[in-house]
């Protein structure tokens, strides 16, 4: 049998990492990585090397599936399935406003070429709710960066004398990221590691620093402390680049390390000698981990960090943080909204959350849908997103969606949350459709590239396919006058000059721009003044705290004792599996054989004094409800301070977590400090 050998880039997540496909009668048969890719240099991680399984599985969605009021399943044709939708978004349209309809689309999504005209949709079909997994990953680094110095920019690790991680392991979330790491590291690169967790790289750390889940705010403003009171920070830089040095200077000296000792539990020595060793190691970066943004003091822990970043001198420059602008591809944004005027849901909670990104904010669909506030939610079409699982409160998020008038799920597997729905839509794996892939967001390159569709699925279908079909069955074809992807990839790549020809000729991609160094000295900031705002005048109008000051977490020991004392330990649940992203892929056996059961970790002084040894099955409960994990025992974390890896279906770390206290500015729910108990299963 005749094989082929294509050559891709990987759709799972960001990281853009090269792949090499062998294909025989149009099936995968093999995965290797991709040695001339520019970016991952051959490597491909346990799930880009799952691929053939993935496209293969037996449990894949490969028909639109209707649930009969029986509860039964139906299969039907997806001209059927375009219709049912069209008619039941019509009727809730015509009884509630377009207002009553959401739309939203999880990670497989981000950085995705369908992700722009799902919400092209939602702007000709006239509703305000568009939604993301932004709602609470990555969105609130962006806004901390935006309100700082007008953009996020990204960690040169390869060029850096010391690298600080902030609740981030690229070691589990980035693999490529992480080599280029490893290249400074030999050239005597120090790395400082912020996580109450020991992990491998943190083993590695030349300081590592534990604090309590929640207070990396103070912790970063302790580091400002020593930093600002021992001028170790570049005084030409403040003096000309930023706004509100001296509000900075009274802010800081009110957390001493002594202060910032007793709310984080870090050494004050340790502290200090962390401050000193990134202050004086040019060029260092900083990178903030999405275990920042999960906390109710988010947004302002990482301005803090921030902060840190710009006064030192590190910004823009080799070796510290780069901005560097995507790919410009033309614009998918209609001129207006084509429907009412009444706020995206969130808008009025969290503002400058929906004036930054467009969005509205869904971890308060549940209330929209089940109180009608701020108005009713009636149908929610969701695109690679399992909000059962992955939602706060996913107790309260399933009734929700179990009270909707409509619910349809699109995804390539039956989920938690496809269970609820009305409509199931397979979707196409990335292998069976075209994609653009950009490496400037994550590793500050400037190179676009083309991943061919490589498969035909008669059966499923793209993404964009059943959007453009959708937006046409409900009238609006004059916004979606495109023909197929290809055609639609060309209009993007206009204003680049580039064709889909030239993409496809270049399988590795093409540099688009050379990224300079301190581009600000030309244009300044994009900030309102041009310049890193340390004190945010934005913050200011919105009724904020202009400066990063710090504010315990919602639920701690010190903010609700009586609640700690009922729940006394302190739980992280957005821990990842190097097996899996996110919600994704337990039911693929190669990486299933590497994290086959959800666990939760503890230290040996916990699991004593809880009287458990690992293997042993808990119930772990909070205020909002109760999963079953097994026991497993990390030496080197912190006493009293519990993880737990999320995304399991059945043992669900999101019926821990809450959607009522969120930070004020992100609306992201404190999913790194919850309040638990634990207690052992006896038989």
């Amino acid at each position: 049998m005749e094989r082929t050998t294509a050559r891709t880039v990987c759709g799972i997540c960001n990281g853009s990492c090269g792949m090499l496909v062998t294909l025989e009668q149009g099936r995968v048969v093999a995965v290797r990585g991709d040695a001339l890719h520019p970016v991952s240099r051959g490597y491909l991680c346990p799930k880009g090397l799952a691929v053939a399984e993935m496209v293969n599985a037996p449990d894949r969605l490969r028909r639109p599936l209707r649930k009969k009021p029986s509860g039964e399943w139906e299969e039907i044709s997806w001209e059927d399935a375009v219709d049912f939708a069209a008619e039941r978004l019509s009727a809730v349209k015509e009884c509630h406003g377009a207002e009553a309809v959401a739309v939203h689309v999880g990670q497989p999504g981000v950085r995705k070429e369908f992700t722009p005209y799902m919400e092209r949709f939602c702007q000709a079909f006239g509703t305000p709710n568009f939604s993301t997994s932004g709602s609470h990953c990555h969105l609130a680094k962006v806004m901390a960066g935006r309100l700082t110095y007008g953009g996020l920019p990204t960690a040169d690790f390869a060029n850096s004398n010391c690298i600080a991680l902030w609740g981030y392991n690229p070691q589990v979330t980035n693999p490529p990221l992480m080599r280029s790491m490893e290249r400074a590291l030999a050239k005597g690169a120090r790395l400082i590691v912020i996580d109450p967790r020991t992990t491998p790289l943190a083993r590695r750390s030349d300081i590592h620093l534990q604090p309590r889940p929640g207070t990396d705010g103070a912790l970063a403003l302790g580091m400002l402390h020593v930093v600002v009171g021992e001028k170790l920070y570049d005084q030409g830089f403040v003096e000309r680049w930023t706004t509100g040095f001296d509000q900075l200077v009274e802010l800081v000296a009110f957390y001493p390390l002594e202060k910032v000792a007793a709310i984080t539990g870090v050494d004050p020595e340790a502290i200090g000698a962390a401050a000193r060793l990134y202050a004086g190691s040019t060029p260092a970066c900083s990178y903030p981990g999405i275990s920042l943004d999960l906390q109710t003091n988010g947004v302002q822990s990482i301005r803090a960090i921030a902060i840190l970043q710009a006064i030192t001198g590190n910004l823009d420059v080799a070796g510290g943080a780069r901005f560097v602008p995507p790919a410009p591809l033309a614009s998918l944004q209609l001129a207006t909204n084509l429907g009412g005027q009444r706020p995206a849901i969130g808008q009025e909670r969290f503002p400058l959350f929906q004036q930054m990104h467009g969005h509205a904010q869904s971890n308060l669909y549940a209330d929209a849908i089940l109180e009608g506030a701020p108005y009713p939610l009636k149908a929610l079409v969701v695109s690679g997103s399992n909000p059962a699982v992955t939602w706060p409160n996913a107790g309260k998020v399933k009734k929700a969606l179990g009270a909707l008038d409509f619910l349809a799920v699109m995804d390539n597997f039956p989920t938690e949350s496809s269970r609820c729905a009305d409509l199931v839509l397979p979707a196409a794996h990335f292998l069976e459709r075209n994609e653009l892939w950009d490496a400037s967001s994550v590793f500050g390159v400037q190179r676009i590239g083309l991943a061919p569709q490589l498969l035909v699925n008669q059966e499923c279908r793209s993404d964009w396919e059943f959007w453009c079909a959708l937006a046409k069955r409900l009238g609006f074809a004059r916004h979606f006058p495109w023909e197929n992807e290809l055609e639609a990839i060309g209009f993007r790549l206009q204003p680049m000059g580039l064709t889909v020809d030239e993409l496809r000729a270049h399988p590795e991609g093409i540099v688009f721009q050379q990224n300079g160094e301190r581009k600000y000295e030309k244009n300044g900031f994009a900030t309102p003044s041009g310049k890193v705002e340390l004190y945010s005048e934005a913050l200011a109008r919105h009724g904020y705290d202009p400066l990063p000051a710090y504010r315990e977490p919602a639920e701690s020991p010190l903010s609700t004792p009586e609640l700690a004392g009922r729940y006394p330990l302190i739980a992280t649940t957005a821990v990842r599996n190097f097996a899996y992203f996110h919600s994704r892929y337990r039911n693929i056996p190669s990486l299933k054989r590497r994290a086959p059961q959800p666990v939760v970790e503890m230290h040996p002084e916990t699991a004593a004094a809880l009287g458990v040894v690992a293997g042993d099955r808990v119930t772990v409960a909070s205020e909002r409800g109760s999963i079953e994990l097994a026991v497993a025992i990390m030496a080197g974390g912190l006493p009293g301070v519990v993880s737990i890896l999320h995304g399991w279906q059945e043992a669900n770390s999101n019926y821990l977590t809450d959607d009522l206290k969120l930070d004020p500015i992100s609306g992201f729910p404190a999913d790194c400090a919850v309040q638990v108990r634990i207690v052992k299963l006896m038989g």
